[in-house]
């Protein structure tokens, strides 16, 4: 499946009388849908990936598992490459 792989708020946008629009397709690649609901999370700063899950079109037996494993990639990755130090320090609390 395609991802967008960037998922957050900023690159969702929705015209008032017009359609909803995913921009920034830059870090797109192919691979699980759940590593995107999880990226989301990340991104609106969700104590876990659980409220996101609601959002999961193939829901089974290790959709949760999967959701959390992607969900702790996106904040290590966050702690160990992001240039902003609010967002770095923000994911390593969330990892501890």
């Amino acid at each position: 499946m395609l991802l967008h792989h960037d998922l957050q708020p900023g690159h969702l946008l929705r015209e008032p009388a017009g359609p909803r629009l995913l921009i920034d397709w830059e870090l797109a690649t192919f691979g699980d849908y759940l590593s995107d609901l999880a990226r989301l999370a990340v991104r609106l700063d969700l104590d876990g990936p659980t409220p996101v899950l609601a959002l999961a079109s193939r829901p089974g037996p290790t959709t949760e598992t999967r959701l959390h494993l992607y969900w702790r990639i996106h904040l290590l990755a966050d702690t160990a490459r992001s240039t902003d130090r609010v967002v770095r320090k923000r994911a390593a609390r969330k990892l501890l």
